[in-house]
């Protein structure tokens, strides 16, 4: 394959590079329940919020509420950080971008605590050139603020491509204008959310092939 000048490979985090019992759908259940309890309207729609969007709401609609609010992914992350295992083939796919001439970054929604610490702890950081979390960005995925960051680092990039699980990495992609690899996603949610994939891989080994 042919890599551009200066290309750059965004991994998300949690049930992407590390498997973890994260239940983000729990999280954002948990983070509705104290937002209604606390008497701020949630919009009815048909597709669930998620704790990035539920996030947002708070901070325009009720800012006093983002403590107590943000405690909750917080709580769940240091549980989950704690049983972390790596996904197969992950440092394999990293290193592998950088020998092909990628730098490569992580993005997460995660705190900055609990990405270093997975990070380190199964020896992703050295084959790391940038990890973007939720203290580092203004909005959240879905929002595509983080690549904002990743542009700040390399702004002379010519090609940056998005490897995730999720619809919310799909749709941040998306949002930010660069193709989005999808890893063992769940393709109905992709396809409700309006997530467009560049391609699909089944093993972070089949990364360099997708690229192609």
């Amino acid at each position: 394959m042919r890599v551009p000048t200066m290309a750059v490979c965004v991994f998300d985090l949690d049930h992407t590079l590390v498997s973890s019992p994260l239940d983000l759908r729990g999280v954002g259940r948990e983070m509705e329940a104290l937002i209604r309890a606390r008497g701020l309207a949630v919009p009815a729609r048909e597709l669930r919020w998620s704790a990035p969007e539920l996030l947002s709401l708070v901070r325009r609609e009720a800012p006093g509420l983002e403590p107590d609010v943000l405690a909750i992914p917080v709580a769940h992350e240091r549980r989950a950080m704690q049983a972390a295992t790596l996904e197969p083939f992950a440092i394999e796919a990293v290193a592998g971008m950088k020998a092909l001439g990628f730098a490569t970054a992580i993005w997460t929604n995660n705190d900055r605590v609990a990405a270093d610490f997975v990070l380190s702890r199964f020896g992703l950081t050295p084959h790391l050139d940038l990890v973007v979390t939720r203290d580092d960005v203004v909005h959240l995925k879905p929002d595509p603020d983080g690549l904002r960051v990743v542009r700040g680092r390399w702004p002379e990039a010519e090609h940056i491509v998005m490897v995730g699980d999720s619809w919310v990495d799909g749709l941040a992609a998306q949002a930010g204008g660069v193709p989005f690899i999808a890893y063992r996603s769940d393709h109905d949610e992709l396809a409700r959310r309006g997530v467009r994939v560049a391609a699909c891989i089944a093993s972070l080994l089949d990364l360099p092939a997708a690229l192609a």
